[in-house]
């Protein structure tokens, strides 16, 4: 792997860097930096649009390729060539990723998915689980409020039971969440447990 680009939208500027590794030094190093504003408010609405640009920004610097050539993204090359070997991006846009996670279990899963988000950067709004003493419309009047950036569902082992999960997602399903910015927006639902769930 010899160069790396990594993105993060912030709240008002979106950054770019390209990190290279050095033969020479035998280890990566900083090559350029990019900066453009941020794109998540009107009249944009898309975050795309602002990496795209501080992405070009590196471009123009270098010299190089580092979009598709039809302008929809980065492009991860396979081999030689124009574009980068891996690419990565970061979201503190808005306040940082906010996350609703779900769990069979408060005490377990619940604490192992809010332990998952938090490590990844993310705030977490509330721990909903199957023995949390709120009724289910309780659960679905607190996501439809909260309007989350993502929900994170977890519980259950391989070959275990299924009915706690599915509940869960049916709750879920019930509150149809809408995200926070964007309109017509899918909001990503995650899920790691019960393979059979």
């Amino acid at each position: 792997m010899q160069t790396i680009l990594a993105t993060d939208c912030g709240s008002t500027t979106t950054k770019s860097i390209l990190i290279e590794y050095s033969e020479e030094a035998g280890r990566y190093r900083l090559a350029r930096r990019g900066e453009a504003p941020t794109t998540v408010e009107a009249p944009a609405e898309d975050v795309t649009k602002g990496v795209l640009n501080a992405v070009g920004e590196i471009e123009d610097l270098e010299g190089r390729r580092f979009l598709k050539d039809n302008g929809s993204g980065v492009h991860v090359r396979e081999g030689s060539g124009d574009g980068v070997d891996l690419y990565v991006s970061t979201s503190s846009a808005g306040g940082g990723l906010q996350m609703t996670v779900a769990g069979v279990v408060k005490s377990m899963t619940g604490e192992s998915a809010q332990r998952a988000a938090l490590g990844a950067g993310a705030i977490v709004m509330d721990i909903i689980a199957s023995n949390d003493k709120r009724l289910p419309h309780e659960k679905v009047e607190d996501i439809r409020r909260l309007r989350p950036d993502m929900i994170l569902l977890s519980g259950g082992i391989d070959g275990g039971t299924i009915d706690h999960v599915v509940e869960l997602a049916e709750i879920i399903r019930a509150a149809d969440p809408k995200p926070r910015f964007g309109v017509g927006f899918k909001l990503p639902v995650i899920f790691a447990g019960n393979k059979d769930a």
